[in-house]
C-alpha cells in the first residue's frame, strides 16, 4: 500500500470526526435506535480507528528504514560481481569456471542468456517468456552464495583488491542476509497492523465507512433527501472498498 493511500485513510478519520460533530449539531433530532449509529458509539469507533491508524503510522518508518538499508546493501552486488568476473579472467581461472561465473553474474544483473527473437509475423501473438530478472532479494543472496563457492574453490583466485576477496564477499553475503531479515521482521507486523486497520475501516456493516454511510441514510430518513441537514452530511466524502 502506497504512502498516498495511507494519507487518504487518515483523511477518512477526519471526515468521520466531522460527521459526528455535524450530527451532534442536530441535537435531539438525531436519535437513532441502532446503537452503532448513536453518538457515543460513533465516538468510540472513531477513537478505535485512530489508534489503529497511529499504530500503522508508527510501524511504517521502521519498515522504511529497514527497506532503505537493504536497498543500499543490495545495490553493491551487481557492480561488485562484475568486477569479480573481470578479475577472475585476469587471474587465469579455468574457462569452465569462468563460464559459470559469467552465468551467475548475468543473473545478478538481471540479463537474459539469449536475445529474444521478435515475433515472425506482425500480427502474431508474442511468445510468453519467463521473467528475465532473477532479482528477488532471496535469489540475489543465492546468486552471491554461488559466486562465492565458485571463486573459493579456485586457489588461483587471489585478487589484490581487498573488497573482491572471498572473505569480503562472505561479509557482504552476511550483511545482505541480515538486512533482508530486518525488512521481513518489520514487514510482518506492519502488514498485520494494516490488515486490522483496514478491517476497522472497511468491514461490511461494522466498518467505519459503512457506519458513516448508514449515518447519512439515517439523516436522510429523518430530514429528507432535499433537506439542508442531509446535504450537509452528504458532502462529507467516504468511499468503501473490500478490506
Amino acid at each position: 500500500m502506497s504512502l498516498k493511500t495511507e494519507s487518504g485513510i487518515n483523511t477518512y478519520a477526519g471526515h468521520f470526526d466531522l460527521l459526528i460533530n455535524v450530527c451532534k449539531g442536530f441535537g435531539q433530532s438525531y436519535d437513532p435506535v441502532p446503537v452503532n449509529l448513536q453518538i457515543g458509539s460513533l465516538m468510540y469507533q472513531l477513537e478505535t480507528v485512530k489508534k489503529s491508524i497511529t499504530a500503522v503510522d508508527v510501524a511504517i518508518p521502521v519498515y522504511l528504514v529497514a527497506e532503505g538499508a537493504r536497498m543500499k546493501k543490495f545495490a553493491l552486488l551487481a557492480p561488485l560481481a562484475t568486477r569479480v568476473q573481470a578479475v577472475a579472467g585476469v587471474l587465469g581461472l579455468p574457462d569452465a569456471v569462468i563460464v559459470h561465473i559469467k552465468e551467475v553474474v548475468r543473473k545478478i544483473r538481471g540479463q537474459r542468456a539469449h536475445k529474444i527473437e521478435p515475433a515472425p509475423e506482425p500480427n502474431s501473438e508474442p511468445a510468453r517468456h519467463i521473467s528475465v530478472s532473477q532479482v528477488s532479494f532471496d535469489e540475489q543472496i543465492e546468486h552471491l552464495n554461488r559466486l562465492i563457492a565458485l571463486v573459493e574453490s579456485q586457489p588461483a583466485y587471489t585478487p589484490a583488491e581487498s573488497d573482491l576477496s572471498v572473505d569480503a564477499l562472505k561479509t557482504l553475503l552476511n550483511e545482505m542476509r541480515s538486512t533482508n531479515s530486518d525488512v521481513m521482521a518489520a514487514e510482518v507486523p506492519l502488514t498485520n497492523l494494516r490488515q486490522e486497520r483496514n478491517k476497522l475501516l472497511y468491514a461490511p456493516k461494522t466498518g467505519m465507512i459503512d457506519t458513516a454511510l448508514a449515518v447519512k441514510e439515517y439523516v436522510k430518513a429523518i430530514f429528507g433527501a432535499s433537506s439542508p441537514q442531509y446535504k450537509e452530511v452528504n458532502r462529507i466524502q467516504f468511499r468503501n472498498r473490500k478490506p
